[in-house]
């Protein structure tokens, strides 16, 4: 494709094959003839000899349509003219969706004169890449016959695209590219493609443990697994992270472009890193995740400057096949809704799949946009190994059986074109299999004691608390309106709210003297979602807009000359993809502060895929640490069911092993701490926060000065019970500050303690106030229904420390809500009186006379 069919053909020739047409349909081509047939009524008034060039535009913006691009449909007889060869051969692309004239333009001209590109690859190494390929399948097989390995069988020619795509980035200045991928194809990806050593990846796929030099954890099976290795081509180093993936189709997809992003923001160039994602066909239409992908590719705050797609278009989505599983022509037809670069390449012809490799590569480099290579192949086996594809499609499946491996029918073209002789494949196979044979027989008594994490750095030696001339002046700078700046006419009241105040320290000015001391210390901070620069509640406002102007000035952005980065992005309205994108991030920033808030709790469960896989069970599963942190806004405020609860009875069902830290602080003052303490790296896992919504008005939710400063520090119970307490109410949240206001209006002898982290659960400082008050009788309260929130969870966490710690009715009573499908009402009236009720219930029978015994 380096010289073009259509420098050879005139603009005489194409008015030429108009004319005939006009003359005798039947005298052209079948290709022209209906194209010319088309255009025929759309030429209706337009001057003379347009047609030509219509015809022209329509090749280009319809020939994907006739490509040759089924590798199990018969091959067509060559293409009579130029024209027809460019755009209907085994390599397509796709024009007419790109918006951009300029971007469509470099397409056509990369097409059409190899533009932009560099020469064709080496028939030889593709070659021998195939061989590499297949081989590496058919040793597994042959080892392994009761084995899921999720072959590539029938989609060989992925292992030469990647290379090549690989090869180009490196010598295009690309140092790092960050992979996600499907389970089709991944151990092959692994071993022949990053170099995976063999040895290990059998002694895996026997069974052994991946992790064995770590604490003893569940793991993963291999086509799961990650990798993070340093290849060379040509002399050129590039780093490649794969990244460890579950079964769920999709999900690592914005854990990619998230990473990758954060590699670009740490070196301060998006051209060098490279994000690489491949698919199936049947994922890539069906899961909803990746056109929220696509969508981050435009806004700053997420955009990679351009991914490469990659999709292994089986034809075929487990037993579902195509017009069963889409209404789209294509299976890129997602990437219509962006100016994307869509080229299709028949998986039996490598030499067209490397050249899509080409444009697409040079394509994001050029115009920072994404690429999709649809690899139209097909599926060889079922699903995977164990599995009769013939059961559901037996006439797919005998044409399969009868169809050559691309390795034999490529070997065949380039034995008659004289590029090799009839024993070059023998050669290539015999030369992989002695390699995978003497990596078989190191497995037996391979042993790895190399750790699973990745590099992070330690903790930070700096207190949670800070100096109060530092907060002072952090809180002077944010309250004071940028110099020459006409703001909104309220906004002078409400930064006037940032300073720092002696009667004590709301909750929204606490959480930026969190950020803002943070970043003076060095340490980045990112803070994404939906409406989280102004806050859902109207309660940052971290990006000022001068209204005469539309000058935006961002106070934490400019604290000081060596501060450390502050990002804050308002997300697309999507949960799934960027908290993926954002726990990507995390993955490789682990010195930075990355935050993600869903705008209200209940909607993280739009990405309870990454949540459960993620967030939850990747450190179990791939030794994956992550210091991301979450901010739910949770609270019932009768504002209806899907504004309430942050669902904190599901995080809690999934803490085990010490998986993240889970708190509902109450307290300005134990947020700060909290975040200082995550910004700072005190704890390798992430952070889930009940995060408030009234409290961040509520009159007594304060705090004073002191609590902010050094030798301060984050409180996982806070109690306050007198020493003739009758009955101690445990709670958690803004639950405290009504019975706190219940019992300062009947002087009822009860203590209230709250319990600001849930998990790990705070046994030790819980059990120093239990000891002291062995005669109370201990209570739950909370305004969740009773089958959600904490109660089922801790109930017998409670009663056994109170056992053990001589408490002599150690069963608590539950105060809250009865078990409900919804987490709350509609009704705020009713709201009201619920909560009236449970504070009443919590208080009973416990009056200023009443002695200990209840």
């Amino acid at each position: 494709m380096a010289s073009s069919p259509l420098s050879s053909m005139s603009y005489q020739y194409l008015a030429a094959q108009q004319a005939a047409y006009a003359r005798d349909p039947g005298s052209v081509e079948p290709g022209w003839r209906v194209l010319l047939q088309v255009l025929e009524e759309l030429e209706a008034g337009s001057p003379p000899g347009d047609g030509a060039a219509r015809a022209l535009e329509e090749w280009r913006a319809r020939g994907h349509l006739r490509a040759w691009l089924d590798p199990l449909s018969p091959r067509p007889a060559p293409a009579a003219d130029p024209l027809e060869a460019c755009y209907t051969g085994s390599l397509a692309v796709e024009t007419a969706h790109i918006d951009d004239a300029a971007r469509r333009a470099w397409l056509v001209a990369a097409v059409e004169r190899g533009a932009g590109l560099p020469p064709p690859a080496e028939p030889r190494a593709l070659l021998q890449a195939l061989a590499e390929a297949q081989e590496f399948e058919a040793f597994l097989a042959l080892k392994f016959p009761t084995k899921k390995r999720f072959g590539a069988e029938g989609a060989e020619a992925l292992l030469p695209l990647l290379r090549r795509l690989l090869e180009q980035a490196a010598a295009a200045g690309v140092t790092r590219a960050v992979i996600g991928t499907m389970h089709r194809g991944r151990l092959s990806i692994m071993a022949n493609l990053l170099g995976r050593p063999l040895a290990r990846m059998l002694a895996e796929i026997k069974g052994a443990h991946p992790f064995p030099a770590d604490a003893p954890r569940a793991g993963d099976v291999p086509y799961h697994l990650g990798d993070d290795v340093e290849l060379a081509f040509g002399g050129r180093s590039l780093r490649v992270t794969l990244l460890a993936n579950p079964s769920h189709l999709e999900a690592v997809d914005p854990l990619v472009l998230g990473r990758a992003r954060a590699a670009q923001d740490a070196l301060g160039n998006s051209d060098s890193v490279l994000p690489i994602l491949l698919h199936t066909d049947a994922a890539v239409i069906g899961q909803g995740v990746v056109a929220e992908c696509i969508q981050l590719g435009g806004p700053a705050g997420y955009s990679v400057g351009g991914a490469v797609h990659v999709v292994v278009n089986n034809q075929i989505g487990f037993t579902t096949e195509a017009e069963e599983g889409r209404t789209s022509r294509h299976c890129t037809g997602a990437w219509k809704a962006v100016d994307a670069a869509i080229l299709h390449a028949n998986g039996d012809d490598p030499e067209a799949v490397a050249r899509a490799a080409d444009i697409a590569l040079a394509w994001r480099q050029a115009q920072r946009a994404d690429a999709v290579i649809d690899l139209v192949c097909y599926r060889r086996n079922g699903h995977n190994e164990i599995d009769e594809p013939g059961f559901t499609q037996p006439g797919l499946y005998a044409r399969i059986a009868a169809h050559p491996p691309v390795l034999e029918s490529f070997a065949a073209t380039l034995q008659q074109r004289g590029i090799v002789t009839a024993d070059a494949v023998p050669a290539l196979l015999d030369a992989a299999r002695a390699k995978l044979q003497a990596g078989y027989a190191e497995a037996a008594s391979f042993r790895s004691n190399a750790s699973g994490y990745a590099p992070r750095p330690p903790a930070r030696a700096e207190d949670s608390g800070v100096e109060a001339p530092l907060l002072q002046r952090i809180a002077d700078h944010l309250a004071a309106v940028p110099e020459g700046a006409t703001l909104h006419p309220r906004m002078p009241r409400i930064l006037k709210q940032r300073a720092l105040d002696p009667a004590g320290i709301p909750w929204p000015a606490a959480e930026a003297l969190a950020f803002g001391s943070l970043l003076l210390q060095g340490v980045p901070v990112r803070l994404s979602g939906q409406d989280v620069v102004r806050g859902a509640f109207s309660h940052r406002h971290f990006r000022l807009t001068d209204r005469e102007t539309g000058t935006r000035h961002v106070g934490l952005d400019g604290l000081d000359a060596a501060q450390a980065r502050f990002a804050a992005h308002n997300s697309p309205l999507s949960e799934y993809a960027v908290l993926g994108f954002e726990y990507g991030y995390s993955l490789e920033r682990p010195e930075a502060l990355v935050i993600w808030e869903a705008q209200f709790g209940d909607f993280a469960n739009g990405a309870q895929i990454v949540i459960d896989q993620f967030v939850a069970a990747a450190e179990e599963k791939w030794c994956g640490a992550s210091r991301l942190v979450l901010l739910l806004p949770h609270g019932l405020e009768g504002q209806g069911p899907e504004h309430s609860s942050a669902r904190l009875e599901r995080f809690l069902q999934l803490a085990a092993g010490d998986n993240m830290r889970i708190a509902n602080p109450s307290t300005p003052a134990n947020y700060f701490h909290m975040l200082r303490e995550q910004g700072l790296g005190r704890h390798d896992r992430p952070l889930v926060v009940m995060s408030p919504k009234k409290l961040l008005r509520l009159p007594a939710a304060l705090s004073p000065l002191d609590a902010f400063l050094p030798g301060a520090a984050f409180q996982p119970v806070i109690a306050d019970v007198p020493a003739d307490a009758a009955k101690i109410l445990l709670c958690s949240g803004k639950m405290a500050y009504e019975l706190e206001e219940e019992r300062a209006a009947t002087g009822a002898p009860v203590g209230i303690v709250r319990l600001e982290q849930l998990y790990p659960f705070p046994a030790e400082a819980l059990a120093a106030i239990l000891r002291r008050h062995p005669q109370a009788s201990l209570a739950w309260v909370q305004e969740e229904p009773e089958n959600m929130g904490a109660w089922r969870w801790l109930d017998r966490h409670i009663e056994a420390l109170a056992a053990a710690n001589g408490v002599a009715r150690p069963r608590p009573a539950y105060y809250g809500r009865p078990a409900s499908a919804s987490p709350a009402g509609s009704f705020h009236g009713a709201h009201d009186a619920e909560q009236r009720a449970i504070v009443e219930a919590a208080f009973a029978r416990i009056t200023p006379r009443q002695e200990a015994a209840e």
